[in-house]
C-alpha cells in the first residue's frame, strides 16, 4: 500500500526500506540504525522522522537505541506520544477484549514469556510525553474526563492528554506545541531485557466481492471461533465508485468507502477482494481462509 502511494517510484530501491524482523530494539545494529542512515543519505534535509511501533512494543529499547553514538549526533529524540483506545479504557482495559488475548498467550506453548498487558500499558504511558485518546468520537465529555484522570491518576499525573477524533488530530500539538519533552529520559539508563511474541501473517487476493452489510454479517460469524489479531484490506464493488476499506481487530469489525492508490491491486473483473491477516499461528489463518473459500464457495485464491 505505501509503495503504490503517489510520490514513490517504485524503481528507486531507497524510496522504501523494510525492516522485516520486527522488533527494532533487537536489530539496532543490524536493521534500523542503518536504515536511519539511508533514510538520511536519501533526504539530508528531512526535518522529522515518525517512527510507528506496533501496540505491542516496549518503548525503553527503542529510546535507548536512538541515543546510540551512531546516529545521536544527527537525530535527537524529540517526543514520545502514547495512544490510548478510549473506548477500551471505559471498560476498565487497554485493549477491548483482555480475557481473549490472555487466553491465546496461555494457549500457545512456543511463547517463552511475554510482559502482562497492563505491564506494557504501564511502560508505554510511563515514558510518554504526550498522550492521545484515540477513538475519542465514541466518548461524551463525561467519559473522556473519566479516562483522562484515570490515566493521571495511575501513570503519569503531568502528562498533556488531547483527544483524536476519527483517528485524525490537529499536528501542531505534535510538532509546535511548547511542552516538556523529556519525560522519557529518566528511563533512558535503564537496563531492559525481554522476549518476543511470535506472529505469523498471510494475504490472500480473490476475485469476488460482497457488499458492505453482506461482508460484515459473514465475516462476523467466520471469525466467531477464530483467534486471529487483525485484519486489513479493500473490496472493490462493481457498483460503487470507491473501494470498501477493512479493517479487524480481534472481532470488531470497521469497514468505510476509501479511494485507494492508483497502483494498488485490482480485481481482474472490476470486482474482488483482498486481505492481508495478522494471527498468532498459522493454523488459524488456513482456518479462516478455508472458511472464506467454503463460504464463498471459491476454489482458487490468490496468494
Amino acid at each position: 500500500m505505501v509503495k503504490s502511494c503517489n510520490g514513490c517510484d517504485n524503481s528507486d530501491e531507497d524510496c522504501i526500506i523494510e525492516l522485516n524482523n520486527g522488533c527494532l530494539c533487537c536489530t539496532v545494529q543490524d536493521d534500523f540504525i542503518p536504515s536511519i542512515k539511508s533514510l538520511l543519505n536519501f533526504n539530508p534535509h528531512i526535518e522529522a522522522i515518525i517512527i510507528e511501533t506496533s501496540g505491542l512494543a516496549l518503548p525503553l529499547p527503542l529510546i535507548q537505541a536512538l541515543n546510540w553514538p551512531e546516529i545521536r549526533s544527527s537525530i535527537y529524540l524529540d517526543l514520545v506520544i502514547g495512544i490510548v483506545n478510549g473506548e477500551s479504557m471505559l471498560k476498565g482495559s487497554p485493549i477491548n477484549d483482555l480475557n481473549e488475548i490472555t487466553n491465546q498467550y496461555n494457549n500457545l506453548n512456543k511463547i517463552d514469556h511475554q510482559a502482562s498487558i497492563d505491564e506494557l500499558f504501564e511502560e508505554q504511558l510511563e515514558v510518554s510525553d504526550l498522550i492521545l485518546i484515540s477513538r475519542a468520537d465514541v466518548l461524551n465529555e463525561k467519559e473522556f474526563k473519566f479516562i483522562k484522570n484515570d490515566i493521571k491518576e495511575k501513570f503519569n499525573p503531568n502528562v498533556p492528554i488531547l483527544k483524536s477524533l476519527n483517528g485524525k488530530i490537529d499536528l501542531k500539538y505534535i510538532f509546535d506545541i511548547e511542552l516538556k519533552k523529556d519525560n522519557y529520559k529518566k528511563f533512558i539508563s535503564d537496563e531492559h531485557d525481554h522476549n518476543h511474541l511470535e506472529l505469523v501473517s498471510e494475504s490472500i487476493k480473490l476475485n469476488l466481492f460482497l457488499d458492505k452489510k453482506e461482508f460484515e454479517k459473514e465475516i462476523s460469524n467466520i471469525l466467531s471461533d477464530i483467534n486471529i489479531l487483525r485484519i486489513k484490506g479493500r473490496i472493490w464493488i462493481p457498483d460503487k465508485s470507491l473501494p470498501l476499506q477493512i479493517q479487524i481487530v480481534g472481532k470488531k469489525i470497521n469497514t468505510w468507502y476509501e479511494e485507494a492508490p492508483p497502483n494498488c491491486w485490482r480485481p481482474l473483473n472490476s470486482g474482488g477482494l483482498e486481505l492481508v491477516i495478522i494471527s498468532f499461528d498459522n493454523e488459524s489463518i488456513n482456518k479462516l481462509i478455508k472458511k472464506i473459500k467454503d463460504k464463498f464457495k471459491v476454489l482458487n485464491v490468490s496468494i
